[in-house]
């Protein structure tokens, strides 16, 4: 299962961390693997200031932090990348949970 754990304070973002494989087809094959990497590499794309972020991208982990303060855009940004992965989780939440901590 993948385990998604989005950290907020006072409305403004602050972390998303994806952990896990959802391991709902065999690897190469897993659709909900391949959405939550297609939303999540789509969404970093489009940052304006990714130097604002601490961004670890590996298989299997990827954590994005705010340094210190982001922009609206990229706030929007993370905002999109978080509606994205709950969409997936609608249809497919046998392989994917999502915590606001």
């Amino acid at each position: 299962m993948i385990k998604v754990l989005i950290k907020s304070e006072e409305k403004k973002f602050k972390s998303l961390e994806i952990k896990g494989h959802a391991n709902s087809a065999p690897h190469g094959e897993d659709l909900v693997c391949a959405g939550v990497s297609s939303v999540l590499t789509g969404g970093l794309n489009n940052l304006e200031n990714p130097k604002d972020f601490n961004i670890i991208l590996d298989e299997g982990h990827s954590l994005v932090e705010v340094k210190d303060s982001i922009s609206s855009h990229d706030e929007i940004v993370m905002e999109t990348i978080i509606a994205g992965l709950k969409t997936i989780e609608e249809s497919y939440g046998k392989f994917i949970q999502i915590k606001n901590l």
